[in-house]
């Protein structure tokens, strides 16, 4: 209030409205000492120092509404902080426990889907009637009936220059799959080139590589046949470069044809250690070649022949030295080798036996003879069709190439092609040059 008036009069009232604005002004001093001051954000892990210096300095009750906790340390305040970590701890076992179990459940791969991907699965999803035995049987016996010959497929394997070219194209000029007028023109070309003893090569040796090298590169075809059999010729280089070229003709024979060269030197360095006569005998083996006919070429040489007359002592030799290296192989002397001395470059005991005036000691059959009575493994014609694939390429869709070990194969027929599963489906079939 304003001080006193001299004279000790009371000073006068003041009016209304500087009355109501004091009286309101007063009023607010007063909620504002009732009120607490506000408290500091309480610690994590408050001690009980601090917590005795942060007592209010005012008795009024807190209102129920105050969103901050009391600072005393009581029991219950205690407990229910280690009961929310037990929750907590629960709960975390249990997160972990049914992750484990999702994880030890097998997972399936998710594999991108592509064209072909989805392609090859609307072919295998196409319904396929099941496999009728009688209808195989009814195609099989039509099949014999049209040609019931067996097929075999005959390798020429060996070292090099041993003549495997030259057994190969005289075998065509025996059995008329070359006429005369070609082998007189094979006979100019060789001339020419200094070399006339390989006009019969020029017969399975098309590639001009070859020819001017005298070497083959790559798997010669050819096809024969005798009256109690069918041939494809496959003529394997011997070279020690085209091991791979070797192997490929290997897998598809059913037969080997081993060509030993009995000219002074060559029959020694194609045996020894390094030479591709034991190479081309293990890998025949490996590749499941079981029968194995062995012919001594070349005995009609200078180097060997006495007097005109092929030498026995040679052969006998040759014989010996092989049969252990074969045994060891893994073939059987004597039901899976034969051993045939020929002349490859004059068909000697090749298709016709051999004079007695140049061959007086051996009596046993031709090579011609010789694969017409080998015992070979029977196809089942009822089983699953399976076919080993050699090579491919692309003419208005994708050929594969190879020889049928088993089953039978039609057009319209959807096949499985393995490692990767994809299914085919037949549009066409070739037998040789054969639609």
């Amino acid at each position: 209030p304003p001080p006193p008036r001299a004279g000790g009069q009371p000073p006068p009232p003041p009016p209304p409205a500087v009355a109501a604005q004091q009286q309101q002004l007063q009023q607010q001093q007063e909620q504002q000492q009732q009120q607490p001051p506000p408290r500091p954000a309480a610690p994590a892990a408050p001690e009980p120092p601090a917590a005795q210096e942060q007592q209010p300095r005012s008795s009024t009750p807190e209102p129920a509404a105050e969103p901050e906790q009391p600072l005393s340390s009581s029991p219950v305040s205690d407990a229910a902080p280690a009961e929310d970590g037990a929750d907590a701890a629960a709960d975390e076992l249990a997160r972990e426990a049914e992750q484990l179990k999702l994880d030890e459940q097998p997972k399936t791969p998710r594999t991108p889907r592509t064209p072909r991907a989805d392609k090859a699965a609307d072919v295998a999803a196409e319904s396929h009637p099941p496999v009728d035995q009688g209808r195989i049987m009814e195609a099989y016996n039509k099949l014999m009936a049209e040609d019931p010959r067996d097929h075999l497929n005959v390798v020429f394997i060996g070292h090099v220059d041993a003549g495997k070219s030259t057994l190969g194209g005289q075998i065509l000029f025996l059995t008329g799959g070359v006429d005369k007028r070609t082998i007189e023109k094979y006979e100019r070309e060789a001339k020419d080139k200094n070399r006339e003893s390989w006009y019969m090569a020029y017969i399975m040796d098309t590639n001009e590589e070859e020819r001017v090298k005298g070497i083959t590169v790559e798997v010669g075809r050819a096809k024969f046949e005798t009256e109690a059999r069918r041939y494809t010729i496959l003529d394997a280089p011997g070279h020690k470069n085209y091991v791979p070229n070797m192997i490929m003709g290997a897998a598809q024979a059913d037969v080997a044809v081993l060509v030993i060269s009995s000219r002074k030197g060559e029959y020694e360095t194609g045996f020894e250690k390094g030479g591709q006569t034991r190479e081309h005998a293990q890998l025949a083996k490996t590749l499941g070649v079981v029968k194995l006919i062995v012919v001594v070429n070349k005995l009609d040489d200078h180097s060997v022949a006495e007097e005109g007359k092929w030498s026995q002592a040679r052969y006998d030799e040759i014989v010996k030295g092989l049969t252990p290296f074969l045994k060891q192989c893994g073939y059987n002397p004597k039901k899976d080798l034969t051993f045939i001395p020929i002349s490859a470059l004059h068909g000697h005991n090749v298709k016709e036996r051999v004079g007695s005036d140049v061959c007086p000691w051996y009596n046993g059959p031709t090579l011609f003879e010789t694969l017409d009575t080998v015992e070979v493994q029977q196809r089942e014609p009822t089983a699953p069709f399976r076919m080993p694939i050699v090579d491919k390429y692309r003419d208005m869709g994708t050929m594969v190439m190879g020889k049928s070990e088993a089953g039978l194969v039609q057009l319209g027929d959807t096949l499985q092609v393995m490692p990767n599963k994809l299914h085919v489906k037949v549009e066409a079939i070739y037998r040789d040059e054969q639609e």
